[in-house]
This record gives structure tokens, C-alpha cells and sequence, in this order.
């Protein structure tokens, strides 16, 4: 972790260019090829747990909500 001065660097570079007014509206943007991603060890289950994070509140809610109205169905007759 000491020698990332670098990666720090080019994440700044690409801060920097997205934070850039684009000169000309009208062009479509370039579209980043898969392979210039460079995408790192664990990103990908960063981006999963993310995704799962944001869902899990709600599924867990829907359950716990279904169960509910199962219960009072069987309860009440």
C-alpha cells in the first residue's frame, strides 16, 4: 500500500478529465473498450455487494411484509 502513489495519481488524471466541460456538445463521447477498464482484483465483488446492498433492504421488507399478511390470513380464519 506504500507504492500506489501512482494508481492515486491516474485516478486524479481521470477525476480531472471527467470534471472537464466537453467543447463540443454535439459529438457522441468515445466508448471505453472493455480492456481499458482495468478493472482490479476484488472490483468485481465490490460492485455485487453494492448491488446487494441496495436491494436486500427491500427484498427483506417484502418478505417480512408477505409473511405478515400470511399470518393474519391463517390467524384470523
Amino acid at each position: 500500500m506504500l507504492f500506489l502513489k501512482s494508481k492515486v495519481e491516474e485516478d486524479l488524471e481521470k477525476i480531472r478529465l471527467a470534471n472537464l466541460p466537453n467543447k463540443n456538445l454535439n459529438e457522441k463521447p468515445k466508448e471505453i473498450e472493455p480492456e481499458k477498464i482495468r478493472l482490479e482484483k476484488n472490483d468485481l465483488l465490490a460492485m455485487i455487494l453494492a448491488v446487494f446492498s441496495l436491494i436486500l433492504p427491500y427484498f427483506a421488507a417484502f418478505v417480512a411484509i408477505m409473511a405478515g399478511v400470511v399470518f393474519l390470513l391463517g390467524y384470523l380464519y
